[in-house]
């Protein structure tokens, strides 16, 4: 066998054994710490005196069986060494010893003095007849009955030829220790002591590996460092090397660090089960109570006295567990942990908490003793754990405040303490994600009629019962908040603690009855003064809330006509913003004044606050905030035309928060990206979208109407204009009833008249365009040149140019690049109808390039001919606008044309582009479409260019019918 590093302790034993057979016996005690090697050293011994010739009898002590009278000794003689007559003897001595030793009283000699010689006599007839060597490995746990035994034969060993080999773990204070004093004062007695392996013994135990050169004087390092020189230690950490290098795992790369794997945590239990309980316990609670923790109160963790713990330490240092006190590896500690049970883990937890609480240690370290616990009973740990929660909420450690909560909510709590809990989780849940937290909903909203909630609680539990949808349940809580006194209203000029509910509720569902809004407070009579006169109102005395309640009702004055309305938006929503940091209780405010700044048309500030507030919630790791604002984002990149990343945008607010947990608000990302997809042709995308599921009452919000107005989009572009009309209308219709008429929102006039165009009725189509250009008046945004463009589709080509010519100068002033391109496009399509085909093509260029630039397949126009009735709603999706499927949009048009007796050139300047390209569409046509010439091209593309459809001069080309609206 080989012993590395063992050679010096070996010889020893060899001499001892040459001495016995002299006739010189003896007892080596062979100490050392845990699993140092004692075991294979006495193995190889027995192995080396059985060759000699010697009589061999071995024992393994153990801790079960140290109650066991006379187990080591049984060991000895019932052995393979002892055959016949002896064997029986034996057996007849042990039984009849072993009765004895069990009918005394406790405190009564183990063995009679009269009964030692006649089991040790056996050992010295047989030493007569040739050397005799008992070996005894881990005699620590050896029990009483044996060990007098073995002190008797001690004793008379100098004349005889029988040598007494023991293995024994220094760490260990046990009944040892008057067998310790005994045989060393005994003058054929040695001790020796094994020491850990250096930095040689462990390079001759990876000397088969393969390494070379410094990738094995590094590996010499780490597994001297790492195991300590421990040789039960360094072998798993050998093992597991060499299991992930045949794994190609990342111990083969060059450079990379030692990871201790399986083996090396099956090591550490042997060694810790190998060991006696103190330094077991210890071990474990050191593991549990982390590095931090004085020694003073580790030792009343433990419940032991300090001369214990540092007599404990010392051993698991010599055991290669430990250096300087501490884990020599974090997969050490880890080890040690998992080599627990669980309800003893849970047990060391809670006193390790206890302890650190009686100290006065902050409650987020408690806590994590607490929560590793499982579930404590005690009120102070109770208290604690909602007090780390609230403290881990506010420095967005929302996990480990919803890990403080969970187990709070499991303890032994009273009715109150529950309900508290509860509302707690409620308010860290919904940070990640509302959907988790909508199951304590119904109870809170129960505790609330009952009047046993608190202010915070009542307005926080308004905000979510609104979130989804849930608006008579929110009255309800109001009410009964008023009549319990939790949440009155404020007196003149008070600010409430946490939220304005019954204000907000008006103008996040604009379509509550006018009783309802009466009984909210929304009448004159109940309005405050900094609501009726915000100029006039100090600012500080106002919370986020109010002032951006305030500023909604700014918006709405502006909508409706108030002199300077604009401008107050504009100052208010930068005020918010400037002032106010993000948190739970002003995100709803924050995004008021983003959504102000959209509707106002400054979208430069609007991108750079959404941006400078996502990486906010971003570092603060609020999936929430971080969707909220990533919808908010989408809506300002829609506005300027960056269609890709309104998409991106829109996606990843979805991604961060599943659909189902937006409840209301899930209208607002969906609604984005539905009609980004749709302007950039991906209908199939879109259509995807229109099938995740909206509540209902979130059509009872404004989020609600941008949702109506992208679906109409879609329809129009899919050729349903009908449908794409009543999405429209009933956005007009619900937008005028609650007098939110908001065109810088929804422009649903505009929206109603593109419809009526592609249905062929031009007099309703104007009759939309100019009550909404009455509307919004003279001001200079987007929603007046929407309306100038939606004026002009109804009118001759001589009184477009006006008209295209100043929305186009406000979308440019603004920044709003995709209405920019239609406008173009529009300009573009009157010059060429007036004959002006210079300046139509430079037009036509350019609205091309806006096109590309904001991500759409080609410039938009309006989905049928304004001059022509719609003759039914036939689909037109991506899926057919080719025939066959094949084709792209572009080779269809050339095609169309080609169909219809256009030459080559013809094509060219219709559509403004080269001959040469005009030349490869149509050369991929045929491919396509598997036809040899012109003339062929007609029977494929029927019924899209029928004959009637060429004969025709008044009809438009197929550029008109494939764009989208």
């Amino acid at each position: 066998m080989d012993l590395v590093e063992r050679g010096d302790e070996f010889s020893i034993m060899e001499s001892m054994l040459d001495s016995c057979a002299a006739g010189h016996g003896g007892v080596l005690l062979v100490s050392g710490p845990v699993a140092s090697g004692k075991t294979a050293l006495l193995r190889a011994f027995g192995a080396r005196a059985t060759a000699a010739g010697a009589l061999y009898l071995q024992a393994t002590a153990s801790e079960a069986e140290s109650d066991l009278p006379l187990g080591v000794m049984g060991q000895l003689l019932l052995g393979a060494g002892l055959l016949g007559a002896d064997s029986r003897r034996a057996a007849r001595l042990l039984g009849l010893v072993a009765d004895a030793a069990q009918s005394r009283r406790q405190d009564a000699p183990a063995v009679a003095i009269n009964e030692i010689p006649e089991l040790c006599g056996i050992v010295l007839e047989k030493a007569r007849e040739s050397t005799v060597v008992l070996g005894i490995d881990d005699v620590h746990h050896a029990d009483r009955q044996s060990l007098e035994c073995l002190l008797y034969l001690a004793r008379r060993l100098t004349v005889s030829r029988v040598l007494v080999v023991l293995g024994e773990n220094s760490g260990f204070l046990t009944a040892n220790t008057r067998l310790r004093v005994d045989l060393l004062r005994l003058p054929g007695c040695r001790n020796i002591r094994l020491g850990p392996l250096q930095r040689q013994g462990v390079a001759e135990m990876i000397s088969g590996i393969g390494e070379a050169g410094r990738r094995t004087r590094k590996l010499v390092t780490q597994l001297h460092q790492l195991g300590g020189g421990s040789p039960l230690l360094t072998r798993a950490l050998i093992e597991d090397h060499r299991t992930a290098s045949a794994a190609g795992g990342p111990a083969v790369e060059p450079g990379t660090d030692l990871v201790p794997g399986e083996a090396f945590v099956q090591a550490v239990a042997t060694a810790l089960y190998r060991s006696d309980l103190a330094t077991r316990r210890t071990a474990w609670a050191l593991a549990v109570a982390g590095p931090e923790v004085p020694l003073a109160e580790l030792v009343e963790v433990l419940g032991g006295t300090r001369e214990s713990l540092h007599r404990s330490l010392r051993a698991l240092n010599d055991a290669g567990l430990l250096d300087a006190g501490w884990f020599r590896h974090d997969a050490g500690r880890a080890a040690v942990l998992r080599s627990m049970d669980p309800a003893d883990r849970s047990r060391l937890e809670t006193r390790c908490a206890q302890v650190l609480h009686e100290h006065g240690a902050t409650a987020t370290v408690v806590v994590q003793h607490l929560m590793a616990a499982g579930t404590v009973d005690a009120p102070w740990a109770l208290r604690t754990l909602i007090e780390a929660a609230d403290r881990a909420l506010a420095d967005d450690e929302v996990d480990l405040a919803l890990a403080c909560l969970r187990v709070a909510r499991d303890s032994r709590t009273d009715a109150r303490q529950a309900l508290e809990i509860r509302a707690a989780l409620t308010r860290a849940g919904w940070r990640v994600n509302p959907s988790s937290v909508a199951q304590h909903l119904p109870e809170l909203f129960a505790a609330a009629l009952d009047g046993r909630l608190g202010t915070r609680d009542a307005d926080e539990l308004v905000g979510h019962l609104l979130w989804f949808g849930q608006v008579e349940r929110a009255l309800d809580v109001l009410r009964a908040a008023e009549q319990h006194g939790a949440s009155g209203r404020p007196g003149p000029g008070t600010p409430h603690r946490h939220d304005c509910p019954r204000r907000w509720m008006t103008y996040a569902y604009p379509g509550l009855a006018a009783s309802t809004r009466a009984c909210l407070g929304d009448g004159p009579e109940h309005r405050t003064p900094e609501h009726a006169a915000p100029e006039h109102a100090p600012s500080r005395a106002r919370s986020p809330h109010q002032r951006a309640a305030s500023l909604m009702k700014a918006v709405l004055d502006g909508a409706h006509g108030a002199a300077g309305a604009g401008g107050e938006v504009v100052v208010r929503a930068e005020q918010i913003l400037q002032s106010t940091r993000l948190d739970d209780g002003t995100l709803t405010a924050l995004l008021v004044a983003l959504n102000s700044l959209v509707l106002a048309d400054r979208l430069e500030a609007a991108a750079f606050w959404c941006e400078t507030l996502l990486r906010e919630a971003a570092e603060r790791h609020a999936p929430m905030w971080h969707a909220l604002l990533a919808s908010a984002k989408a809506r300002v990149e829609l506005r300027t035309g960056a269609l890709a990343a309104a998409e991106e945008s829109a996606r990843a607010a979805l991604t961060l928060v599943p659909a189902d947990g937006w409840g209301v608000a899930a209208a607002s990302p969906l609604a984005t990206s539905v009609y980004t997809l749709t302007a950039m042709g991906r209908f199939d995308e879109a259509a995807g979208r229109l099938a995740v599921p909206v509540p209902d009452a979130a059509f009872r919000t404004p989020d609600g109407l941008l949702y109506l107005r992208a679906r109409g989009h879609y329809y129009l572009a899919a050729g349903r204009p009908y449908a794409a009309l009543d999405d429209f209308l009933t956005c007009g219709d619900l937008m005028t009833r609650w007098g939110f008429d908001l065109p810088a929102l929804v422009p649903w006039r505009a929206d109603a008249a593109e419809a009526h165009l592609s249905l062929g009725d031009t007099d309703h189509a104007r009759g939309l365009a100019e009550e909404q250009l009455a509307l919004v008046g003279r001001s200079n945004g987007w929603a007046r040149a929407a309306s100038l463009r939606a004026l002009a589709s109804t009118l001759d080509a001589g009184h477009r140019p006006p008209l295209l010519g100043e929305a186009i100068e406000i979308l440019r002033d603004r920044g709003h690049r995709l209405e920019l391109s239609r406008a173009i496009d529009e300009l573009a399509r009157a010059q060429r109808e007036l004959g002006k085909s210079g300046q139509a093509r430079a037009l036509a260029r350019k609205a091309q390039q806006l096109a590309a630039e904001c991500g759409m397949p080609v410039p938009p126009a309006r989905a049928a001919d304004a001059r022509g009735p719609h003759p039914a709603e036939q689909p037109w999706s991506a899926g057919n606008r080719r025939h066959p499927d094949e084709l792209s949009n572009a080779e269809l048009r050339v095609a169309t044309l080609a169909v219809r007796g256009h030459t080559n050139r013809q094509i060219a300047d219709k559509l403004c582009i080269t001959i040469s390209t005009v030349e490869q569409h149509l050369t991929r046509a045929y491919r396509k479409l598997d036809v040899q010439r012109r003339a062929d091209l007609a029977a494929k593309l029927s019924p899209l260019s029928g004959a009637g459809e060429r004969a025709g001069p008044a009809t438009h080309d197929a550029w008109d019918r494939l764009h989208v609206g």
